[in-house]
């Protein structure tokens, strides 16, 4: 199969492009700015640095491609609506309508589980029959759901769509490698409610295998959750990815009815007063990860016949691998 993929050079597009490629597939990966990256040349891997957002030049670069895979997207949670909404919506957008013009007969998204977060009711165990909450006070999950809903009202007969909602996604590479390791190196990251709650993760190579298994799929117009399996106590599982990687295991906790105030009140010192770089404590972070939240898989089960191929030891263990 020839799949034009896009975010190839970030954390779930750059796993994927040595999956997919293993899997014996032909990889347009589409790369910002290749120069920069250090490429390695391999085989049944093109790359491709177009504009994502010229709908004619994308339409005539997806000709012969017999899926895409949109996993380009912007993740920055603090002070960036505007971002958020030109890349993660209006860019899907244009994709979709290039990839109708050219005729390409499948595209599978990379939405978020978060999409379906409810701050207003019990997240347990939550399926896709579940109607999607609002999420205007959360911008990240907002642009995200909104894209999520474009893609799958533009399947139809000639276009099938998928919508993939991973769970939080960890691996080499993940955001505690990017950013909430070194937060807990300087004391800066802590538990709420000191992370005794259940909480859905997906290790990488897992949502790899799915999107693998979607690939092949007839389904149209469809969301699916994906994940690790069973849930696990948040602390029991940030803990191990943290000692995985070397990091400090943090021991502050802040109760969880104080932390939405808290962040509130951090981000307001941040848009009023010249404070440098980015608040600690963000409403939307505390909404990702202070709070109870698990997913069901059956329908990726059914209908995918996806399974997790690795549990959470394995993903652990090949991350103390990569940094020893």
């Amino acid at each position: 199969m020839k799949i034009f993929l896009t975010g190839a050079s970030g954390f779930v597009g750059s796993h994927l492009v040595k999956s997919l490629i293993a899997a014996g597939h032909e990889i347009v990966g589409h790369y910002r700015t290749p120069q920069a990256i250090n490429i390695i040349s391999q085989q049944n891997l093109e790359v491709w640095s177009g504009d994502l957002n010229n709908v004619q030049a994308l339409t005539k670069r997806l000709q012969g491609i017999d899926s895409v895979v949109h996993c380009a997207a912007e993740m920055k949670l603090w002070n960036s609506e505007k971002a958020l909404y030109e890349t993660n919506v209006f860019m899907t957008q244009n994709i979709l309508e290039a990839t109708k013009k050219a005729g390409v007969p499948q595209l599978i998204y990379m939405s978020d589980a978060a999409v379906a977060k409810d701050p207003s009711i019990p997240n347990l165990e939550v399926c896709e029959s579940r109607a999607l909450p609002s999420l205007q006070n959360f911008p990240y999950c907002y642009s995200k759901s909104q894209a999520e809903q474009r893609v799958l009202a533009a399947g139809n007969e000639m276009l099938r769509t998928i919508s993939l909602r991973p769970a939080s996604i960890w691996g080499i590479g993940d955001v505690i490698d990017r950013s909430l390791g070194k937060a807990a190196d300087l004391n800066q990251f802590g538990w709420f409610d000191q992370g005794d709650y259940l909480f859905s993760t997906c290790y990488i190579q897992n949502l790899c295998e799915a999107i693998n298994k979607a690939l092949l799929s007839d389904s149209n117009r469809e969301s699916f959750f994906i994940s690790d399996g069973s849930p696990i106590q948040f602390r029991q599982w940030m803990t191990r990815r943290l000692i995985a990687g070397h990091y400090k295991v943090p021991t502050l906790s802040i109760p969880g009815f104080l932390a939405s105030p808290l962040a509130r009140f951090t981000e307001n010192g941040w848009k009023y007063l010249p404070l440098r770089g980015e608040p600690p404590l963000i409403r939307e972070m505390v909404h990702l990860m202070a709070h109870p939240f698990s997913v069901s898989i059956q329908k990726a089960k059914d209908h995918l016949a996806y399974v997790p191929l690795f549990d959470i030891e394995d993903g652990m263990l090949e991350i103390e691998k990569s940094t020893i």
